[in-house]
């Protein structure tokens, strides 16, 4: 079975910059809001256990106040840079995306898998790339100018009528 498109994007260290920006900007206010939230949440805790006199509930609640707050700022900090160190990043990994009309593959290197388009969480574009997010955290990029099979045009259109409402452009 012939694909309907092709794409071979390269993993480079500008193109994982680029993507974790525009992660950055798409999801930062929602992380802020989250954040915030449970912050003034805690800090409502834990002014209330110290009006009340129960000082160790506040001292536990401090405690997890500030685990809660290192997680949220350090793990994505470590996250990106473990991902930016992978080997896949470092040595510029080619992917090959296999579009057909039910599912895709993704080929490297590494092997390859199959992916149903209902298992994409999230689809958008931007100037340069289309991002298929598998999760709320994970993505695959495409580079716009790297369709060996149809072109970025073509592609919007059809990814477009499979995903619906999950398909985010610019």
């Amino acid at each position: 079975m012939e694909p309907l498109f092709k794409n071979k994007t390269t993993l480079s260290k500008k193109n994982y910059i680029e993507l974790v920006k525009f992660h950055q900007k798409k999801n930062n206010w929602k992380y802020f809001l989250y954040t915030a939230f449970y912050a003034i949440l805690f800090v409502f805790c834990i002014a209330i256990q110290i009006a009340s006199k129960y000082y160790l509930p506040a001292i536990i609640l401090f405690l997890c106040f500030v685990g809660f707050l290192a997680y949220r700022f350090i793990e994505p900090y470590y996250k990106t840079k473990k991902e930016f160190q992978s080997e896949k990043v470092q040595k510029n990994l080619v992917n090959y995306y296999l579009f057909y009309e039910k599912y895709f593959k993704i080929k490297n290197k590494m092997g390859s898998f199959k992916l149903r388009y209902h298992k994409i969480y999230k689809a958008y574009e931007n100037e340069n790339f289309f991002y298929l997010y598998v999760n709320k955290d994970y993505a695959f990029i495409l580079e716009k100018s790297g369709f060996v099979i149809g072109d970025e045009n073509l592609f919007k259109k059809f990814i477009k009528n499979k995903l619906g409402f999950k398909f985010k452009e610019n």
